[in-house]
């Protein structure tokens, strides 16, 4: 059983040195978590540190922005693309495409909303062969859930989940989950972490938690993490006590 590096310090010594070679991991939080950071640093460090070939596919926010907000963190985005060792897929659900300023010609492939999951499922297929992809990370499967039909969500997010589970890629999932009981994606999911926000006085905390985590023997303590000058930082040697903090925007 192979094992994939997180890329994120110190999240490795929480879970016995990484994810799941081919495994599927879901990363949920509430908006500010730091979701789409934690996805893009496993990534670029999967590229820069490891070699690995990787895939992201965007759903809601546009690669434009992305591209210019990873500066902050020193990644290279658009390098990295030319280079043949990233490749972006912008899916658009929601057809808001004409709204945004269109990625440049050739480095990504956009699908409008008027195509189906299956589409979006068969260009990742293609992109991930292109490169011979190691890594894949999909921001985010909310909007996925969204755009269909309520009474058909748990389907199609179990068959895309499913499908995932054949690429030779381990994958990174987003979804922004706010109800205490579990979503479909959390069943499916070979491992979910959870991001969290917490309010203490005026300043807020985050910490992570690991849900669950298959085939590996995970820590259950809550962890502080920071989302530092290059990326994310989790510190597995301390502990974020619930005595004395709250939910940051509850009521």
């Amino acid at each position: 059983m192979g094992k994939v590096k997180t890329a994120i310090p110190g999240l490795d010594e929480l879970i016995e040195g990484g994810y799941v070679e081919n495994d599927v991991i879901l990363v949920t939080g509430g908006p500010g978590a730091g979701k789409t950071t934690f996805g893009v640093q496993y990534l670029v460090g999967g590229i820069t540190a490891y070699n690995e070939p990787g895939v992201l596919v965007m759903t809601e926010e546009a690669p434009s922005r992305l591209i210019r907000d990873s500066w902050r963190f020193g990644w290279d985005i658009e390098r990295l693309i030319s280079q043949k060792k990233l490749m972006v897929i912008y899916a658009d659900p929601f057809k808001y495409t004409k709204f945004v300023k269109a990625p440049e010609k050739g480095q990504v492939s956009v699908l409008s909303g008027t195509k189906t999951v299956a589409d979006m499922f068969q260009q990742i297929q293609t992109d991930v062969a292109a490169i011979k992809a190691k890594r894949l990370f999909i921001d985010s499967i909310t909007s996925l859930k969204v755009s269909t039909e309520k009474s058909a969500v748990r389907q199609v997010v179990s068959e895309f989940i499913k499908n995932l589970e054949y690429l030779d890629c381990t994958t990174l999932l987003t979804s922004e989950i706010y109800a205490k009981t579990f979503n479909v994606e959390e069943y499916l999911a070979s491992g979910v972490i959870k991001l969290h926000v917490f309010r203490v006085g005026g300043s807020r905390v985050r910490a992570i938690e690991i849900l669950k985590m298959r085939g590996v023997k995970h820590d259950e303590t809550l962890h502080p993490y920071d989302i530092q000058e290059k990326g994310i930082v989790v510190h597995p040697n301390e502990v974020v006590m619930l005595d004395d903090v709250s939910i940051a925007g509850s009521k």
